[in-house]
């Protein structure tokens, strides 16, 4: 199987403008991790670009036509007003695969992101229609709202963005892998397990405790590595 992964913008085209942050900067680092992971999953993957420079929209879909992807799937922020949150993932207006492909991504995105569910919707952007394979344009959340930009900017949001993005891929391909088990070490790690689990729902207050608490921390890592290991 081949993915073809596209960082929206890049270049001279910003894309959208944060207070901070631009989205084209976003973009290419969550498409960087989901490449990367996709490849050390054993899957082939061509991006449309891997740095900061501009690709046509056109360009965009004949680099994954010429390829042969299976799959396309293009990373952005979104923009509105300030108060605009949450994720939401588009596909081609009456394209059935393409749609299942944006409500797998758009599934875990949400359980890893815990963004707000905007949905999935239907336009006829340049890079869904021109493309040949199923494909789905991921908003990952507002860069103009200053908390989600904030999000968006961290290590940790890129890392489970890009991870919940691979997930959606695997599930849409009928993937089913049982990776082993590793024990749980941050404190981040920790506290996402616990809410997917779903021994807790306020991840910001937990996460506090936790690294205010060794004995928390000690306790709550044995017993998410416990509950792992009985799975």
């Amino acid at each position: 199987m081949k993915v073809c992964i596209d960082a929206g913008h890049g270049g001279k085209d910003s894309g959208a403008v944060g207070a901070k942050v631009t989205e084209k900067w976003i973009a290419l680092d969550v498409a960087n991790r989901v490449a990367t992971k996709l490849q050390n999953s054993g899957i082939e993957v061509v991006m449309t670009r891997d740095s900061d420079y501009f690709v046509e929209l056109a360009d965009r879909a004949t680099i994954s036509n010429n390829t042969g992807a299976d799959i396309f799937v293009s990373i952005h922020c979104n923009s509105a007003s300030e108060s605009a949150t949450g994720t939401e993932v588009w596909n081609y207006p009456g394209a059935a695969e393409d749609k299942r492909l944006a409500q797998s991504i758009l599934d875990k995105l949400i359980v890893r992101t815990g963004f707000r569910n905007r949905g999935v919707k239907e336009e006829n952007f340049a890079v869904l229609r021109l493309t040949k394979c199923p494909a789905a344009l991921v908003e990952l959340g507002f860069i103009s709202n200053l908390q989600e930009e904030q999000t968006m900017m961290g290590f940790d949001y890129q890392d489970q963005a890009s991870t919940a993005i691979v997930e959606g891929i695997k599930e849409f391909a009928g993937i089913r892998e049982v990776e082993p088990l590793q024990e749980l070490e941050t404190v981040n790690d920790i506290v996402w397990e616990l809410a997917n689990i779903g021994i807790i729902t306020d991840k910001d207050l937990w996460l506090k405790k936790l690294q205010e608490d060794s004995n928390s921390y000690w306790l709550a890592r044995k017993c998410v590595n416990y509950i792992r290991g009985k799975q």
